[in-house]
């Protein structure tokens, strides 16, 4: 499975100009292999990365996404992801987002805020489940009991599902690429 998350991506609350996303490729819970690349901070790159690091992973049997936005506004378009690929995933968020307010941020900061709200609006109505605490998930391509088991089966310290606990370890060790001598 492909875990995929974002490094950092401010300092000192200023937003940068770039991202490192980070894609790991778990068996079990042996780490595969690591693909690291750079993505814009309130870009719309992040799904062709995500599907380059797809490509680079074939075959799957899943894709687990901490959420939609990555590096501020950057969305990852799941439905499209899946639809593109027909491998299953899902979205692993702390809570529901709310929207109304997503919404309001989006229309303040883009132009193109419709086309973003739309990839939000794709993803439906998350669904809040209870494993080792409370998580919200959005799935595709999956129903939600064998999306329920392959979580248990690969959390293994508190509530984050290993692959994602270990795509964050990486991604948050970084530092931003412009802090990076000759980066990516």
């Amino acid at each position: 499975m492909l875990a995929v998350e974002d490094g950092v991506f401010t300092i000192d609350r200023r937003l940068l100009d770039k991202a490192f996303l980070v894609g790991v490729l778990m068996h079990y819970d042996t780490v595969e292999k690591i693909f690291i690349d750079i993505i814009e901070v309130d870009g719309l790159d992040a799904t062709e990365k995500v599907l380059s690091f797809i490509n680079k992973s074939k075959p799957l049997d899943l894709v687990l996404l901490h959420g939609i936005p990555y590096a501020g506004f950057n969305l990852i378009d799941a439905d499209g992801v899946y639809s593109l690929t027909g491998y299953p995933i899902i979205c692993v968020l702390d809570r529901k987002p709310d929207m109304a307010n997503v919404l309001k941020a989006l229309k303040s900061k883009f132009t193109d805020w419709c086309e973003r709200f739309n990839i939000l609006k794709k993803q439906g109505e998350p669904v809040e489940v209870v494993l080792d605490g409370r998580l919200v998930l959005s799935i595709y391509g999956i129903d939600l009991e064998t999306a329920l088991q392959t979580l248990k089966a690969i959390t293994f310290l508190g509530k984050t599902p290993e692959p994602l606990r270990v795509a964050r370890l990486i991604a948050k060790g970084l530092p931003p690429p412009s802090l990076v001598k000759g980066s990516l």
